[in-house]
């Protein structure tokens, strides 16, 4: 009879530290995690379109003008091609701007439920045999947020490359346009 209680003893025993081995490798990895998201922000900080609202409102400006002021029986091929491209770019500011707000908050409530996860594995709370599970399903949201911001700096970087490129010029013909209607 005295044999199944020491063999329960070291089982427990056994099981705990097995246990212990796994909380320190969870912990690793939410810590990786943190620091993962914590580059995410300051990329993501770092590619903010700070004047999106006043881009969007410039833009929509110059089309205005250009739809106003523009009169013709035809259009040149290579004009209505940089309008084309122009609305599309400005079209792609509303969407930068959403993107950067899901990331944005995306990442603070990622690192509030790490910071929740981390605690219950501190203290023991909780599922413990899930605790893997659940640190699974968070390096996958971290590693969705990393997609979303290598999609958001791509776009981000085409949309403002090509607006940098036809806005003075379509700014300046769209002003031209109404300085011939004037005269």
């Amino acid at each position: 009879m005295r044999f199944i209680p020491v063999v329960f003893s070291v089982l427990s025993i056994f099981l705990t530290s097995c246990s212990d081995l796994n909380k320190k490798d969870q912990l690793t990895r939410i810590d990786e995690m943190n620091k993962s998201l914590d580059s995410i922000k300051t990329v993501l900080l770092e590619n903010k379109i700070d004047t999106i609202t006043q881009l969007m409102f410039a833009a929509s400006q110059v089309e205005q003008r250009i739809k106003s002021n523009y009169v013709s029986d035809t259009i040149d091929m290579a004009l209505a091609k940089k309008m084309n491209a122009f609305k599309v770019s400005r079209k792609r500011l509303r969407p930068l701007g959403k993107s950067y707000n899901n990331i944005n908050h995306g990442v603070d409530e990622e690192k509030e439920a790490l910071r929740l996860l981390k605690s219950d594995i501190e203290n023991g709370s909780g599922e413990r045999n899930k605790y893997d599970d659940y640190v699974m399903f968070e390096a996958s949201k971290v590693h969705q947020l990393r997609m979303l911001l290598k999609d958001y700096v791509s776009s981000k970087s085409k949309t403002m490359n090509e607006l940098d490129k036809l806005y003075p010029e379509m700014n300046e013909f769209s002003l031209s346009l109404l300085n011939k209607k004037e005269n």
